[in-house]
């Protein structure tokens, strides 16, 4: 018995020191300053659905990613307008990124009408990244920025 529990223990710990670290983004999801609840999110990794779930009613998420990789996270509810965000968990200098990072990230989903752009031709709203694993994750606001221009000119 001894001996099973000593390889288990072995096995989990070695798994745990494999793992790269891992990144916990949580948030709240609004429509004009009241909260959104049941928002479905879908995070897709390497072109596959690996997570699927939906915000509590009122609107709070919190999702861990492992780090390592890139995802796209959508978060959509019948009657607005989804939103993705890219979440890039590698360091561009090819560090090994480990530990663990939070990082809190609000969104505002709008209602859909007649007058929008179609939704399938809007970019990611939002990109978080690692460029210093010592300074955590980056919310990139010149992104945000030329998604919201792209919009607007593609609107006109």
């Amino acid at each position: 018995m001894k001996n099973i529990v000593f390889a288990l223990l072995m096995l989990l710990s070695s798994f745990s020191f494999s793992q790269e670290g891992e990144l916990i983004l949580y948030g709240r999801v609004e429509n004009q300053g009241k909260v959104l609840g049941y928002v479905d999110l879908e995070i897709v990794k390497d072109n596959d659905t690996i997570i699927q779930v939906s915000t509590q009613k009122n609107g709070d998420y919190k999702v861990n990613f492992e780090l390592g990789s890139v995802y796209n996270i959508a978060f959509s509810k019948p009657g607005y307008i989804k939103k993705t965000v890219d979440v890039i968990g590698v360091s561009p200098q090819k560090d090994k990124v480990s530990g663990k990072y939070t990082f809190q990230l609000d969104i505002e989903l709008l209602k859909e009408n007649e007058n929008r752009v179609d939704e399938t031709m809007l970019p990611p709203v939002a990109k978080l990244y690692i460029t210093d694993p010592n300074e955590g994750f980056t919310f990139d606001k010149r992104y945000v920025k030329w998604g919201i221009d792209e919009y607007y000119n593609a609107k006109d």
